[in-house]
């Protein structure tokens, strides 16, 4: 299958790949338009299609940088270090399948 081979998907997609629900998927995505330009760049979103790299990272971080003191102590963003992590959300998901 190799998700991690296709750098962005759609928000369909990501839902799936992710395990979760095309709302928390858009809620995400509003998410990652307020850190664009402080955690990720411009890149992050291409017109209909997020970063599997990207969302990874967030879906990991998400609850930590939403609150101004965790978010203090939240790793740089790390595309290596979100890839490993799509990776390991992509067994986790087939395994359930």
């Amino acid at each position: 299958m190799a998700v991690a081979n296709k750098k962005y998907r759609n928000k369909a997609d990501v839902a799936r790949i992710f395990g979760v629900s095309t709302p928390t998927v858009y809620r995400r995505v509003e998410g990652i338009k307020k850190e664009i330009g402080k955690r990720y760049n411009q890149y992050a979103l291409l017109e209909n299609l997020v970063s599997l790299a990207v969302y990874a990272d967030y879906e990991k971080y998400h609850k930590r940088l939403a609150n101004k003191n965790l978010r203090k102590i939240v790793p740089p963003f790390d595309m290596d270090e979100a890839m490993m992590y799509l990776e390991e959300v992509e067994r986790r998901v087939c395994a359930e399948i």
